[in-house]
């Protein structure tokens, strides 16, 4: 076995040895800095503007699936008006 071959055996082993290391490594980086980053923007946003922000983007996505225009009506028998549901404003 050529002294190329060997450096290219020990490489692979090398690297099959460190590679999982690095993915674990990176993995916890990008955890950790996704907890900084939520943890920052948590900071930035007022409470009572986060909880309005999170009340339009439920009707957003109420409106996106099709909520928009729903009509609310009684259970037969009862003599309760329809009305608009509360998506629309």
């Amino acid at each position: 076995m050529s002294l190329k071959e060997q450096f290219l055996l020990r490489i692979e082993k090398l690297a099959g040895q460190v590679g999982p290391l690095l993915e674990e490594s990176w993995r916890d980086a990008r955890q950790r800095i996704d907890d900084l980053n939520q943890a920052l923007a948590s900071q930035a946003v007022p409470g009572e503007r986060r909880a309005r922000v999170s009340e339009l983007a439920l009707r957003s996505k109420g409106q996106q699936a099709g909520q928009g225009s729903a009509k609310i009506h009684a259970f037969p028998g009862q003599e309760k008006a329809s009305q608009d549901s509360d998506f629309e404003q």
